[in-house]
């Protein structure tokens, strides 16, 4: 799996969801209706997933990825292991080998689509459970549905834990949608950077990792060299650059506002302030390395970090004003 950064490719961003249930299983709006729903909330792509069924769909507004949602395998709690299969097109085929085993599912989709393993928390997936796999795209890191209904749709522990191993898979935002009128859709999507606006341009810009995830806040920027991280996204609360334990950093403008009232008890030291573009810039240090951002009475909008040495990974997660988050896929180091 290689290295690319979909800030710094050429293309066009498309905004799409690959977990998504209608009426052919157990969705409640049939599938014309599930796609008129995501047009009107301007997304560009959708992937149909029923349970076992490979739902037949065509749509002048979406581009429509094949795909379905299979169970099989246990895992060590005793859960059962849900794939999203994309871009696929033999059901008969995908049901045979579900019913094999997970692993002999997720071989065949290597080369016959591509396989998201989901939500791995509301599934009692443990982090062994993912390591005993291979030949997956990458993870549910969000899943609207088991979020809402059970509160258990984050899986970014999972996905760290993996990540530390360097297993590299992505993290995908997904809704999962059975109920629709804004309960369990639309909650999370991918952004992806394509190339040319087509099936076959945005399969492969997935497959690349051209893409980040989010539930609402918007990743403008981003880029990591030589131990150089710089960030630039729509107004959040909170930045958090995610390494390998004791090497991440994290800024909120609570904390930044506890530094400014009391400083000296933080490890943040402020160095000096400035103002800019109708905002305040600041330049910081912390443990002897540096760090601005930028932030207005809305929030934080900018990050450079120079001289961290984060170890074997690194991401970004942003954190808005009402709880909504983005993620970038990691930079292995």
């Amino acid at each position: 799996m290689e290295d690319t950064n979909p800030f710094e490719t050429p293309g066009s961003w498309m905004k799409g969801n690959i977990h998504a249930h209608t009426t052919n299983s157990d969705g409640t709006l049939s599938p014309e209706k599930t796609m008129d729903y995501y047009s009107s909330y301007g997304y560009d792509f959708l992937a149909l997933t029923d349970h076992g069924k490979l739902t037949k769909a065509s749509s002048e507004k979406l581009l429509l990825i094949p795909g379905v949602e299979l169970v099989s395998g246990k895992s060590v709690l005793g859960g059962d292991y849900h794939v999203v299969a994309i871009n696929v097109e033999d059901e008969e085929a995908l049901q045979k080998h579900a019913k094999d085993s997970v692993q002999t599912l997720l071989d065949y989709l290597k080369e016959n689509g591509f396989a998201v393993i989901a939500h791995p928390y509301w599934s009692k997936l443990t982090t062994q459970d993912l390591l005993n796999i291979t030949n997956y795209l990458g993870i549910e890191i969000y899943n609207t549905g088991c979020d809402v209904e059970v509160a258990k749709g984050f899986s970014t522990i999972h996905w760290d834990n993996l990540l530390t191993n360097r297993i590299n898979v992505y993290g995908f935002a997904v809704d999962d949608a059975h109920w629709y009128s804004n309960l369990d859709a639309p909650g999370g999507w991918i952004c992806v950077k394509v190339r040319e606006r087509s099936l076959s341009g945005l399969i492969k810009s997935i497959e690349k990792g051209l893409f980040y995830a989010s539930t609402g806040p918007v990743i403008k920027r981003f880029s990591y060299a030589s131990n150089g991280l710089e960030a630039e996204f729509s107004t959040v609360r909170r930045v958090d650059v995610v390494s390998e334990n004791g090497t991440g950093f994290s800024i909120s403008t609570d904390v930044y506002n506890i530094v400014r009232r009391k400083p000296g008890i933080q490890r943040i030291r402020i160095v000096k302030t400035g103002r800019k573009n109708g905002g305040e810039e600041v330049y910081a240090e912390i443990r002897g390395k540096s760090a601005v951002f930028k932030l207005s009475k809305s929030g934080l909008s900018y990050v450079r970090l120079e001289g961290f040495d984060f170890k074997s990974y690194v991401r970004l997660e942003i954190t808005d004003a009402n709880g909504r988050k983005a993620w970038t896929n990691p930079v292995f180091l």
